[in-house]
């Protein structure tokens, strides 16, 4: 008996049209050169925003600017806790590799990233 899922569409013009756009789209980005200055840019804004929103999510109201001052080491007028968590996330964040380098990754990994996470909370 042959369980694999096979969905029933037709291929419409529109379709194509739009599946040979994302194809080339892609085609165009990944034989793109990535200028390293943009590429560091992006790294940090990318840093900073994941920082923001999973830092809010958890309940943190500072600003998306706020938390970007306190990447670039400038102070902003919170709470320490407020201060103490994204500060504490962008550490971990920034450990990550180191973590990826373990091979496995162990629970001791999970313990040390939840310490850095909840140092002076």
């Amino acid at each position: 008996m042959d369980s694999m899922f096979k969905p029933v569409f037709n291929y419409t013009d529109h379709i194509v049209k739009n599946l040979t756009f994302i194809a080339e789209s892609k085609a165009v980005i990944i034989s793109s050169p990535l200028i390293p200055e943009w590429e560091v840019s992006l790294r940090k804004d990318a840093i900073i925003r994941s920082a923001h929103s999973s830092t809010a999510i958890e309940g943190n109201p500072l600003t998306l600017e706020e938390v970007s001052a306190l990447a670039q080491g400038r102070e902003v007028m919170a709470r320490r806790k407020d201060r103490a968590e994204v500060l504490n996330y962008l550490e971990a964040l920034d450990k990550i590799p180191s973590f990826a380098s373990h091979k496995p990754f162990t629970f001791e990994d999970l313990l040390e990233i939840h310490k850095v996470v909840t140092h002076e909370m």
